[in-house]
């Protein structure tokens, strides 16, 4: 009499738990890695929008002789996405383009210099920051 043996068509559960072990080491480097591209990419767009607002700042050097305001006191202006008190209605005019509101900016001026500061509204604790001084 001849016995034949059956083999089965599925995974072991050591083969299961193996499979596993290495997804579970994947999503470990990977979902970091992934946050850290999100936020150089969040930084790299407040870094541009940077930029014209510099231009704005030195436009308005140029017309004033004064980075402040052109009664002799310092501007403090503030740019938050659908706020009151913005850079737009302020004596610069400038709104940024293209951030989608994803980001609050400010500028300190006074005669000789100023400071701008950007935000991205959900890392409020990770600022980029541009000054000019004399």
């Amino acid at each position: 009499m001849v016995t034949t043996c059956k083999t089965s068509g599925g995974f072991t559960l050591v083969e299961l738990m193996i499979t596993l072990a290495v997804l579970t080491v994947l999503v470990g480097i990977a979902i970091p890695a992934y946050n850290g591209y999100i936020r150089e990419t969040r930084l790299t767009a407040a870094r541009s929008n940077i930029e014209p607002l510099r231009i704005a700042l030195e436009d308005f050097w140029l017309e004033n002789s004064t980075y402040g305001n052109t009664d002799g006191t310092d501007r403090a202006e503030v740019w938050v996405p659908n706020g009151a008190n913005t850079l737009t209605s302020g004596s610069l005019g400038w709104k940024p383009d293209g951030d989608e509101d994803q980001f609050n900016y400010s500028v300190i001026a006074n005669a000789t210099s100023y400071f701008i500061s950007v935000t991205h509204t959900a890392l409020l604790g990770d600022p980029v920051i541009f000054e000019k001084v004399p």
